[in-house]
């Protein structure tokens, strides 16, 4: 039995879930904020704990069992939450097999262009949160992998690019589904283990 658990509820969150959900001798958590909800059809495939991301006590349950977890959360205090789930891993001493994070293009200044942030209006702080979520994600030392996807969109899902830390990343967009099946397929097959990788659209 492989245990698999995501964390968030937008849409390349459930997109990840869904994904994963194709084997059948998966058990799939999905761990989200109590003013968030799943459509029916995926609540009732999955197991669904809501409540409180900034309490340690939320992730307890969901981090039994050697789960391989997938962080789709977006937006302000990220690090918080994480600050809040390896709390509880440390003291539980709940080992986990490997640990996607969701982050964003421009944490390591490496952006070529002008790259937009929806929803954030301090830019600065945002990035240095997200730098701080990455780090708790490394000191935990398991196998993890950092996603770094450009301005994000709703289109149809493309073959991605993937550009190594270090490396410079043009500005532009990718879809949340061509992210989505980038983190399914490290969630599932693993491989990139402890290394950061921007995301963009296939380039040409």
């Amino acid at each position: 039995m492989t245990t698999y658990l995501i964390i968030g509820a937008n849409a390349i969150a459930q997109t990840v879930a869904r994904q994963v959900l194709t084997d059948p001798a998966a058990t799939v958590r999905v761990v989200h904020a109590a003013d968030q909800s799943l459509p029916a059809d995926l609540a009732a495939q999955v197991t669904e704990i809501a409540g409180d991301l900034h309490q340690a006590a939320t992730y307890v349950p969901a981090l039994q069992d050697r789960p391989s977890v997938f962080s789709a959360l977006t937006g302000v205090d990220v690090d918080w939450a994480f600050e809040e789930l390896f709390d509880a891993q440390y003291h539980q001493q709940l080992p986990l097999t490997r640990f996607i994070m969701l982050s964003t293009a421009g944490v390591d200044d490496e952006v070529t262009g002008e790259l937009t942030y929806p929803g954030i209006s301090d830019v600065k702080e945002y990035l240095n949160q997200q730098r701080y979520a990455a780090k708790q994600v490394d000191e935990a030392e398991f196998p993890y992998t950092i996603l770094r996807p450009v301005t994000l969109t709703d289109e149809p899902a493309q073959t991605p690019t993937l550009i190594d830390e270090g490396q410079p990343v043009p500005a532009g967009t990718v879809s949340r589904e061509t992210v989505a099946g980038v983190a399914a397929d490290l969630l599932i097959h693993g491989g990139h283990d402890y290394q950061s990788l921007a995301i963009c659209q296939s380039i040409h």
